[in-house]
């Protein structure tokens, strides 16, 4: 069964935290983002957009990594990062603005966990992020956003006596809640409850969890045998799909790419939008101002993500690998049918596909039949501040 464990964590002092902590997706534009960094020197956006304070190129952390590690540096030198003063667990509550609310449990989990298969994965990486991630864990030694993990299984936080450590609110309108438990018993009833669970699932951060992984494979001298986490029951989640964006090397006639898809699919004209996707096996093209309706003709037991990325992904366009092909790009179902099609009338992209959000049981047999999902299957709620709660990798003690 996966353990966890309670941490010293680094946070920002409750009256800075609304300027410290970042959001760690959905981002503004690319001159939003160097604004903030050029104006609020205590944004984490430091540390995750470090690129961005230095003119070279991206594929050259070396260069551009050393600004985050003087970003954690200077805020701790400050003391608007402080550290836990013993182990704590943290709670953690988001609250929506439409009043939706998603509470769970921050702590270290194992890495040994992750490679024995109880801490479970469901989605391809993509192999450049995962080395970036590690040489940001290297440089700057520590983790500033937690992988969020899912459950089927039921924790009872009532009687848990917690100290609220911060609480505020962010532009989007959603309200933060952390609650520190430091209290021996309580600390042993929540690992106690952990461990008749039998697996957790990773619902977000699969490159956190493989950089974490890769990392403490690498470097040896730090306390980097736990990762944090972020541990939910499944049932709070809330999952969006990713929607597909090709530009192809070489351009495909419309009536050429309806007829290669009609092959593999029921293809209609839609006046209408099919950018919501509530049916299985239906998907939505869109191209030259036009939606047009996909029914597969063959049923499958596969999902429908898996559906979409073998016959349009890889059969009709030749896309062999959509973790690293520039032709193919992904947007999430929160930014908008809007950006979207704009994205198409532009010909920044020539055409888009959508799908249904797969369902957490999905993404749990395609995990327990030790498989993954294409990269970019699934978009999950909640996202947490980057910056919020902050894993340090500590130097570890020579021997004598």
């Amino acid at each position: 069964m996966p353990k966890v464990f309670p941490f010293r964590a680094l946070r920002p002092q409750q009256d800075m935290v609304d300027r410290v902590t970042a959001k760690s997706t959905d981002f503004p534009l690319k001159e939003d983002l160097i604004e903030e960094i050029r104006n609020n020197r205590f944004s984490f956006h430091h540390v995750t957009k470090s690129h961005l304070s230095y003119a070279g190129a991206y594929q050259e952390p070396e260069k551009f990594l050393p600004f985050a590690a003087q970003y954690i540096k200077k805020m701790k030198d400050e003391s608007i990062l402080i550290k836990e003063k013993q182990p704590t667990f943290y709670l953690y509550e988001q609250v929506r603005k439409d009043g939706k609310k998603f509470k769970g449990i921050i702590a270290l989990c194992s890495i040994q966990d992750y490679h024995n298969n109880r801490i479970k994965k469901h989605e391809e990486i993509r192999p450049s992020r995962l080395k970036f991630l590690v040489e940001l864990f290297k440089t700057t030694k520590i983790m500033g956003e937690p992988t969020l993990l899912a459950h089927n299984g039921k924790i009872n936080l009532k009687n848990i006596v917690s100290d609220e450590l911060l609480d505020f609110k962010t532009p989007d309108g959603k309200r933060h809640i952390v609650r520190g438990v430091c209290n021996p018993d309580d600390m042993a009833s929540i690992q106690e409850q952990m461990s008749a669970i039998e697996n957790f699932y990773i619902a977000d951060g699969h490159h956190r969890s493989a950089s974490a992984a890769a990392f403490n494979q690498q470097v040896n001298r730090l306390s980097n045998d736990l990762s944090m986490c972020f541990i939910v029951e499944e049932e709070q989640l809330e999952i969006l799909p990713f929607h597909r964006l090709i530009k192809p090397v070489i351009e495909m006639e419309l009536d050429a790419l309806l007829g290669e898809l009609s092959t593999y699919f029921k293809v209609t004209k839609s006046e209408q939008s099919v950018y919501e996707v509530k049916e299985r096996h239906i998907f939505g093209l869109y191209v030259d101002r036009q939606w047009y309706r996909l029914e597969a003709k063959e049923s499958s037991d596969k999902v429908d993500i898996e559906i979409l990325e073998d016959i349009v992904v890889r059969k009709i366009f030749g896309i062999a690998d959509s973790r690293t092909d520039s032709q193919i790009t992904f947007h999430s179902h929160s930014s908008g049918e809007n950006l979207m099609t704009q994205l198409v009338d532009s010909k920044t992209y020539n055409v888009a596909f959508t799908s249904k959000a797969c369902s957490f049981s999905e993404v749990r047999m395609v995990s327990d039949r030790n498989q993954t999902l294409p990269p970019k299957s699934t978009y999950i709620e909640p996202k947490l501040r980057a910056g919020m709660i902050i894993q340090e990798f500590e130097i570890l003690p020579t021997s004598s």
